[in-house]
């Protein structure tokens, strides 16, 4: 861990962007969140319909496989298996209309998820899920850093719910008390905390949360949209 240089004007002896820093290199590391892993995609400060997190972190997860990763790269495959049912075909005039990705760039995931079985073609050019027990989809998790302020932690926190499976709340070590008086909120709202120390990289989950659904698939598909944007300029 890259040393980090004590500063006078914080009590911390750190500031808030020393600390995003220091937990940027965290989680690209080798192994990644301890006890969480390796995320497939991390980004700092998307703006999203409601707030812009510290960080926001994808992975791709199987709701057949705990442990499966998705097959097909890019942020455009998880848009449309979302869109996607079973029972209810969709045209790509509708894709197109709704995931804010270009014609092609869905015509060709179209083709990948066809090939790998998560989506079928009928014949009349309609596209289905082809087996929802075997779908790969985004899990979304939102990182907010604070060294103080719980209160506006927890309201941001729950902003991501809106779009974000897992939102944990990070603080330095010794804050986490701060957070007591909001512990039923947070239950309630399955708002994680953990406490993180930028000086010596050490990171703990006091309350991992628990992952649930999120609250608007509109504001998840909005901000999967800004983050393809996102890696398109990167």
């Amino acid at each position: 861990m890259e040393e980090i240089k004590r500063i006078s004007s914080s009590p911390f002896g750190y500031s808030e962007e020393d600390m995003a820093q220091a937990f940027q290199r965290l989680l690209l590391s080798e192994n990644g969140l301890p006890s969480v892993g390796v995320f497939d995609a991390i980004y700092r400060e998307i703006t999203c319909q409601q707030g812009r997190p510290d960080f926001i972190a994808l992975r791709y997860r199987s709701t057949k496989g705990e442990g499966e990763h998705m097959n097909v790269r890019g942020l455009v495959a998880p848009a449309i298996l979302q869109r996607l049912k079973p029972a209810a075909p969709r045209t790509i005039d509708y894709l197109v209309s709704t995931l804010e990705f270009g014609r092609e760039s869905i015509r060709r995931t179209l083709r990948q998820l066809i090939e790998r079985g998560y989506v079928e073609q009928l014949e009349s050019g309609a596209y289905r899920l082809a087996n929802v027990n075997q779908i790969h989809t985004p899990e979304i998790w939102t990182f907010e850093l604070k060294l103080s302020n719980p209160k506006k932690a927890v309201f941001q926190a729950q902003q991501s719910r809106a779009y974000a499976e897992r939102a944990i709340i990070v603080v330095p070590p010794g804050q986490e008390e701060n957070y007591e008086r909001f512990r039923e909120t947070m239950q309630r709202w399955h708002i994680g905390l953990a406490r993180f120390d930028p000086l010596t990289g050490i990171f703990r989950f006091v309350r991992k949360g628990k992952r649930s659904r999120a609250l608007s698939p509109t504001q998840q598909i909005y901000t999967l949209s800004q983050i393809a944007r996102r890696h398109e300029r990167e």
